[in-house]
Formats: C-alpha cells, structure tokens, sequence
C-alpha cells in the first residue's frame, strides 16, 4: 500500500500536487492532522479502497505543535506494508 505524504510551504503547490494525484487515482485528503494517520491507512487498506493506486494526504505545518513533534513516531507506528513517500515542496 503507498502513502505519500505532501507538505511544504505556503504557496509551494501542495494542492496542486494532491490534484494532479488524485488525476492519477489516488484517495487524496488536505490538511489531514497528524494523528490520523494510523486510523486513515487502516481504514485504507481495507476492500473499499482497493481501486485507489494509493492514498495521498496533504500535511500543513499548522498542525498542532505535539502532532509534529510525534511525527516520525506516527510514521513508526504504520504498518510495514505501507510504502511511505514524502515530498516537500518548496517555492520562491
């Protein structure tokens, strides 16, 4: 199962990048808080998603400050299963 997880700057194309993969047949979310991360790749590796190349969230820097400090643990706790992708977006 593939994540990809999309974060950056304000103005660096995110949503533009969430877009164009849900173009491509991923189930795509915005803004998705931190912590729902587990619960959104459980539920996603369930029968209802199989037609979905993937899943692909949109991850802002606004999310709460405890969320992002647990980050890398949230990361952790997902399942070996899911192929994790993080693209970082970066304008001027």
């Amino acid at each position: 199962m593939q994540l990809i997880i999309i974060s950056g700057r304000s103005g660096s194309g995110k949503s533009t990048a969430l877009h164009q993969l849900e173009d491509e047949g991923y189930y795509c979310i915005d803004n998705l808080p931190v912590a729902l991360l587990p619960s959104l790749m459980e539920e996603a590796s369930g029968e209802q998603f199989h037609h979905f190349q993937g899943t692909a969230v949109c991850i802002d820097a606004r999310n709460a400050r405890k969320d992002l400090e647990d980050f890398t643990a949230i990361l952790d706790s997902l399942p070996e299963s899911v192929d994790t992708q993080i693209l970082f977006l970066d304008a001027q």
